[in-house]
């Protein structure tokens, strides 16, 4: 198998599973219950058809079509296999992921204008890797974009296919890594700052509020003050590169 097949068998195997893991994140979420009641009008006649009950639980034979469409909708996106494609495939995720945020978020903004309960399937840790796993997708997906560009610009120019193969592994070691690095990383920043915060928070506990206060506004003086002097400094110089006007008359 050649490092070309290898791309697009990577980019098949990533795009069907962060939609399917994200499409099953939805379903069990509270936004998804609200909507359940109106998506049944919609598709009630083909879960009715398939034998199904477009109002039960979350293994309802409604979730099993939204959760379809999900993947059919993926796959013709990684079908294109350009940018646009992948776009969409990863708004496509995103907005299914969005409504698990919701449930887990500070500031729910969505149920102060629809209000409705509160009740989600999955925890705190699902989401938070179904959220890596979309991070990783979409990063790998935005490389191997790259490389195939790159892939047909060698071939055009009229290089080895040997050389560009080595040229793709290449990429594609560094491409891992670079995942690899990203998901350690974000996995550490999420369970290192509860500790972070507890730390700075104990630490702020013992300081004035007025000289926190007059600090924070102190260090927004001097950063506005700063940009406005770099861009009276950047005007003056653009004005004195300008050449001297001729004099009237000549």
């Amino acid at each position: 198998m050649n490092t070309a097949t290898f791309i697009r068998g990577s980019e098949f195997v990533l795009a069907i599973v962060s939609t399917y893991m994200a499409a099953v994140t939805m379903v069990q979420t509270s936004l998804y219950w609200r909507a359940r009641p109106y998506m049944a009008i919609i598709f009630g006649p083909i879960a009715s058809f398939l034998g199904g009950s477009p109002t039960g639980e979350s293994g309802s034979s409604l979730d099993l079509i939204m959760i379809g469409l999900a993947l059919a909708l993926s796959f013709t996106f990684w079908r294109k296999g350009d940018e646009t494609g992948f776009g969409r495939l990863f708004s496509l995720n995103m907005l299914m992921f969005f409504p698990s945020v919701l449930d887990f978020s500070t500031f729910n903004w969505i149920n102060l204008i629809l209000p409705y309960e509160s009740l989600t399937a999955v925890t705190v840790h699902w989401v938070f890797v179904v959220g890596l796993l979309l991070q990783a997708t979409y990063l790998t997906l935005r490389y191997t974009m790259r490389f195939k560009e790159m892939r047909s610009e060698l071939k055009e120019r009229g290089a080895e296919e040997d050389d560009i193969e080595e040229i793709s592994r290449g990429q594609m070691v560094y491409l891992s890594q670079l995942v690899a690095g990203t998901v350690v990383i974000s996995t550490g920043v999420y369970f290192g700052f509860p500790y972070v915060n507890q730390l700075l928070t104990e630490k702020a506990a013992v300081l004035p509020y007025p000289h926190l206060i007059i600090g924070v506004v102190s260090i927004l003086l001097i950063t506005a003050a700063t940009v406005l002097y770099l861009k009276g400094g950047g005007n003056q110089s653009g004005a004195g590169n300008l050449p001297p006007r001729a004099s009237k008359g000549v």
